[in-house]
């Protein structure tokens, strides 16, 4: 395995880059090999002698590749060093201390290191997160600085190692940030979502677990109606435990339910749902189908019907998959429609089996394809705000759409035309009916 590990600022950086004409490499004939491919315990014993041989030649590696290298600035100090921190010191230090810079760091280069800390008087590691190179020099014997002066979280800046150890501080801009207005994420004007959640967020009998994606935001107000989320697949498993100590309290009234996306359906969702039925839960599982991978750029998925590559493939069907999976109370609804939304909630509370609730409807964002032009008719108004009829009772806020704006001056609701793509959710909560569809 080759792991990359990346840092924020690596992550978060953009650089021109050089291309190359693409090499040709030819594909290699499969060689039938038992004892390499099949590591029963007989194998296994003679893999991992392999292993150790191999992680000898890489100790040979470390200490003679020009990834790992040294700056010789005639310095007391010297920094031991890897990835984007190497940077960040370099800035920092500039000429005052020397560096090792460590571009392969497993296995370490031991000699490399005790050499280097050998011709100076104080070591520092630098490093950001978990001290990984600091455990192992330690272990050499080398007396060093590291997370004893540094944070063992955020980035190792250059005015953050300018501050701690070299006491140095430079003026930063300053300025008022009572007046800098928070922009939290939030659902874009039209998510298919935001209707879902706005009803969800009237409920207080459910205890809701989040998958990954987009609907992750629905932890925020105006919603708040999300109690748990912690990784990818563990949305539909997370409930299925939490009901099954619900029945146990006696708590007939609390219920629990999952959210995720169909994509993550695809990915995790399916096996856990599995087990959920097979174990006889109660939980609610909502499976919101927005007919793409969102929350990552737009990839195609298994429910979309085109391949990576833009190819038409299989279009797999959600409800098909769910009532294979053994579950019989499955309804798909369109999540704009928000009597809808609040009804199917009630039917799947009311039921004393697993339940699933599938809200069909693209992402607002989404390239269209002819599949989904012939479905849905979407995205085709524009809501306007009757001035004479609002009253400023800011209901139609509390979906959260970023189309939808206060005017304190005059104390009503105006929207964006630009923004608004005519989802109607807002439409459906104003109580004074001032919210229609423009007249084109």
């Amino acid at each position: 395995p080759v792991l990359f590990r990346l840092t924020t600022r690596i992550c978060h950086s953009k650089s021109l880059v050089e291309c190359y004409p693409q090499e040709k490499v030819e594909i290699k004939d499969y060689l039938r090999n038992i004892p390499k491919y099949c590591p029963v315990p007989g194998n296994a014993k003679n893999l991992r002698t392999k292993v150790d041989l191999r992680t000898e030649k890489l100790r040979n590696y470390s200490e003679n590749t020009p990834l790992n290298f040294e700056i010789d600035n005639k310095t007391e100090i010297g920094i031991i060093v890897s990835g984007i921190s190497y940077m960040y010191a370099r800035e920092a230090f500039e000429n005052s201390a020397s560096f090792l810079k460590l571009g392969f760091t497993n296995p370490l280069p031991e000699k490399k290191i005790k050499e280097f800390a050998s011709k100076h008087t104080k070591i520092i590691i630098i490093e950001e997160n978990d001290p990984f190179l600091e455990t192992q020099i330690k272990a050499m014997g080398i007396g060093c600085t590291g997370k004893d002066v540094l944070p063992i979280t955020g980035e190792m800046t250059p005015d953050v190692l300018r501050a701690l150890l070299l006491d140095v501080k430079k003026d930063k801009l300053v300025s008022d940030k009572s007046k800098v207005v928070p922009r939290p994420p939030a659902l874009c004007a039209g998510c298919p979502h935001r209707g879902f959640f706005y009803e969800l967020s009237k409920r207080k009998e459910f205890m809701i677990f989040s998958d990954i994606g987009c609907y992750s935001l629905g932890i925020l107000e105006p919603y708040s109606a999300t109690d748990v989320f912690i990784c990818m697949g563990a949305s539909v498993s997370g409930g299925h435990g939490v009901q099954k100590i619900i029945d146990l309290k006696g708590e007939e009234n609390k219920r629990a339910l999952a959210v995720l996306g169909d994509s993550t359906f695809f990915h995790s969702g399916m096996t856990s749902l599995l087990n959920v039925t097979y174990n006889k839960s109660k939980t609610i599982t909502v499976i919101l189908d927005n007919r793409i991978t969102g929350m990552t750029g737009h990839q195609e998925n298994p429910g979309s019907g085109y391949t990576l590559e833009g190819e038409r493939t299989v279009d797999v069907n959600i409800e098909t998959i769910v009532r294979a999976l053994g579950i019989r109370h499955v309804k798909t609804i369109d999540p704009n429609d928000l009597k809808m939304v609040k009804e199917t909630l009630d039917w799947a509370k009311s039921l004393d089996e697993t339940s699933v609730i599938i809200t069909r409807w693209p992402c607002v964002l989404k390239k269209f394809s002819k599949e989904d032009r012939a479905e849905f008719d979407a995205f085709k108004n524009k809501m306007t705000v009757d001035q004479t009829l609002c009253i400023g009772c800011k209901k139609c806020l509390k979906t959260g759409c970023p189309a939808l704006r206060y005017d304190s001056v005059n104390k009503k609701t105006v929207i964006n035309r630009d923004q608004c793509v005519g989802c109607e959710v807002c439409f459906q909560v104003c109580p004074v009916q001032a919210i229609h569809k423009e007249v084109l």
